[in-house]
């Protein structure tokens, strides 16, 4: 197994968004208006979306580069650009049919479009919902630990949080190198 070292973009990505995180859990401790709290929320998530553009652009440019250097191909046999298929057109043409051999019974082609509609709404909802729920259960333990009388309740998680983040922007998208 290879290890390669993180470029500069995705270090100052780590880092900002370490200490993004940090800031938008630690603002109760910092902000007592909610609207002032919710705008700098929401000015620190831009601050972190922003500093992974860089990043995403060289995922997405890997990724054309990669496209184009492969070309099409079906089940692993490459398919050559242009007008005719050679000795894949068998493998492109059941691909294209959505059939294993000509004998074999077409299976429904609008199921795996919803399939995979209905999966990634139940994705979406799932996710949101699971963060609204953590954000609150984090908000009402600082909330419980400030009652208590603990000095900067909020920060204290923030920092895990941060730290946890800035890490996990370090693991590499993509595992398969």
């Amino acid at each position: 197994m290879t290890t390669t070292r993180p470029t500069a973009s995705r270090v100052l990505a780590a880092l900002v968004t370490g200490v993004a995180t940090t800031a938008y859990y630690a603002t109760p401790d910092l902000i007592r208006s909610r609207t002032a709290r919710g705008w700098a929320k929401a000015g620190l998530a831009a601050v972190t979306l922003a500093a992974s553009i860089p990043d995403m652009r060289a995922a997405v440019a890997a990724r054309r580069q990669e496209f184009a250097t492969d070309g099409l191909r079906l089940d692993g046999i490459a398919v050559p650009d242009g007008t005719g298929l050679d000795a894949t057109e068998p493998v492109a043409r059941a691909v294209d049919e959505n059939r294993t051999s000509d004998d074999a019974p077409a299976p429904p082609r609008d199921l795996r479009p919803a399939l995979v509609a209905g999966v990634a709404a139940a994705t979406v909802a799932v996710s949101a919902v699971g963060t609204v729920a953590f954000e609150r259960w984090v908000f009402r333990r600082g909330e419980r630990l400030a009652a208590a009388g603990r000095p900067l309740a909020h920060t204290r998680a923030a920092l895990v949080l941060g730290a946890l983040s800035g890490a996990l922007s370090l693991i590499p998208a993509d595992t398969d190198d």
